[in-house]
């Protein structure tokens, strides 16, 4: 009996105790505002073993740290008081799961001014362009505020501060934090929040997830890109191609080409990223072809940007409509060269080839013609639209020449055609500036 009585006077000699010592903290704390003063005292208390399990003491440290965190004056001091009343923050909400002592007793404020000192810390590093520092400032801001959200500890509830998420995120990006970049973009994007100042987000998580080969959250995320915002189709076109382009082998993405035809999906803007694929293809993909599926891939590019023609009449489409027809002729008209000789056998070769060089150099000058048509019409010519004409003019030439060579002896007509062909467009060589 005697030994209970002497616990029960030991336990409320400490609880009186610990009361007289927050009594302390709270003159300091409340009364004078002597910030200094009240950690000294906090920090005392909890050095003691009896405050290691007590709630309020942690409590305590955190509303003292954070009044000396957002006191520039005195966070100079304290240079990295914040991490420590986070520390406490921690310890106190393992403490206090339902968060009572926090609501009763002041708390939220601590809380709040956790946000918002680590918030203008973080802006001012920001625009002295201290990735790192803002980095980190955001990242407490981002924290302490999802807790005050999440706990409907503020006024107005909000499913999310973008503001704050978005700033985090950037000075994650420019600090070189990308992986941390994409989970706060994730954030906003998950909550499928649109408008145009945040398209941006939708933009770095699919090129992140490219350069990740992380094809399922590139999808998902693909998706809500394009149900936000459906005029940017020609920028998610080009990115989804260009995920296509890294993660897909050149033969699946011939495939698929095939299948958006058979199916009417595809749009100009498609048929654009699908052209400028196969005809500049990854070059250790394509050397993994045999030489007919190589052939086949190019000739794919020359049918998109055909098929991208018959949506919109551009010249810059007729041309490397054209320039990839002539150029197949060119690879041919090599090969006719190299079975020189006069034996029945290499003329019969030469003979085969010359009928195929002739079909390529025939659908090239359609091409390349209606490419010279409309380019040479522009009066706003860019550079490259100067450039391909002045390339277009050289081409011509140079298979009005050839066929004007293979009639020569032959058919009279063709030659005259040809010839006046020839120097129709040989005196325009490098005419257009």
């Amino acid at each position: 009996m005697k030994k209970i009585i002497l616990s029960l006077i030991v336990s409320i000699i400490t609880v009186v105790a610990i009361a007289q010592d927050y009594a302390k903290v709270t003159l300091f704390y409340s009364m004078t505002g002597k910030m200094e003063d009240a950690k000294k005292e906090i920090d005392a208390i909890i050095a003691t073993p009896k405050a290691q399990d007590k709630a309020e003491a942690y409590l305590w440290k955190l509303k003292v740290y954070s009044e000396i965190y957002a006191d520039s004056n005195l966070y100079a001091k304290y240079p990295d008081i914040e991490m420590q009343a986070m520390e406490a923050f921690n310890k106190y909400k393992s403490l206090d799961n339902s968060l009572k002592l926090l609501k009763e007793e002041g708390g939220i404020r601590s809380v709040s001014l956790l946000y918002s000192a680590s918030f203008n810390y973080g802006r001012k590093n920001f625009t002295d362009t201290n990735w790192e520092k803002s980095y980190q400032y955001f990242k407490l801001a981002e924290e302490t505020g999802d807790f005050i959200n999440t706990n409907n500890l503020a006024q107005n509830k909000i499913n999310i501060d973008t503001v704050t998420v978005l700033y985090t995120a950037y000075a994650a990006q420019n600090s070189k934090k990308y992986e941390e970049a994409a989970n706060y973009y994730k954030k906003i994007a998950d909550l499928k929040i649109g408008g145009s100042d945040y398209e941006d987000v939708y933009r770095y998580l699919l090129d992140y997830y490219t350069r990740q080969k992380d094809v399922e959250n590139f999808n998902k995320y693909l998706v809500i890109a394009k149900e936000l915002y459906p005029n940017s189709n020609s920028v998610w076109a080009q990115m989804e191609m260009i995920n296509m382009n890294q993660n897909t082998n050149l033969e699946d993405i011939l495939n698929k080409y095939r299948q958006e035809q058979t199916q009417g999906t595809l749009t100009e803007d498609k048929y654009i990223n699908y052209a400028e694929t196969f005809a500049g293809p990854d070059k250790s993909q394509l050397d993994k072809l045999d030489s007919l599926k190589q052939i086949e891939i190019k000739m794919a590019a020359a049918d998109a940007f055909a098929k991208a023609f018959a949506t919109t009449p551009n010249g810059l489409y007729a041309f490397n409509t054209g320039v990839i027809k002539y150029n197949m002729y060119g690879i041919l008209d090599e090969r006719y060269y190299s079975y020189r000789g006069e034996t029945a056998a290499l003329k019969a070769k030469r003979a085969e080839i010359e009928k195929d060089e002739m079909i390529y150099a025939d659908t090239a000058a359609v091409w390349l013609e209606q490419a010279y048509t409309i380019l040479k019409a522009k009066t706003d010519r860019t550079k490259s639209e100067t450039n391909s004409l002045n390339r277009t003019v050289d081409y011509l030439a140079n298979i009005y020449l050839w066929k004007r060579d293979k009639s020569k002896g032959v058919n009279p007509k063709d030659y005259d055609k040809y010839d006046a062909k020839y120097k129709q467009f040989d005196v325009e060589h490098n005419k257009y500036k």
